[in-house]
């Protein structure tokens, strides 16, 4: 279950980040209220894990989540450019992610 609150909390990073991207400053409104209520839920999944996790592991687990989402999405979804060092970083934190995963 603690676990499955971490990957919540990383795939509502994911979402709110997304919606800054469409912010458009704050001229639209929509979302802002999707980012706010993101981040709400992306906290209270991550303190919710907090409470059974070691908080290294945990904010380790959340931010690297987050990290390899937002970069899946950048590249499928705006089209951003990536290459092979970008790759092999990425490979290297998701690594991490994995192994702080095996080791909790």
């Amino acid at each position: 279950m603690v676990w499955l609150l971490l990957v919540l909390a990383g795939i509502e990073e994911v979402i709110a980040t997304v919606a800054m991207k469409y912010m458009d400053g704050v001229k639209k409104k929509w979302p802002i209220i999707v980012m706010v209520c993101g981040f709400i839920f992306s906290f209270y999944c991550l303190s919710k894990a907090m409470r059974v996790l070691p908080a290294g592991v945990a904010y380790g687990m959340w931010t690297g989540i987050g990290c390899l989402g937002i970069t899946t999405v950048g590249i499928l979804w705006f089209k951003e450019r990536f290459g092979i060092y970008q790759l092999i970083s990425l490979g290297f934190i998701l690594i991490g992610v994995i192994g702080l995963r095996l080791t909790s």
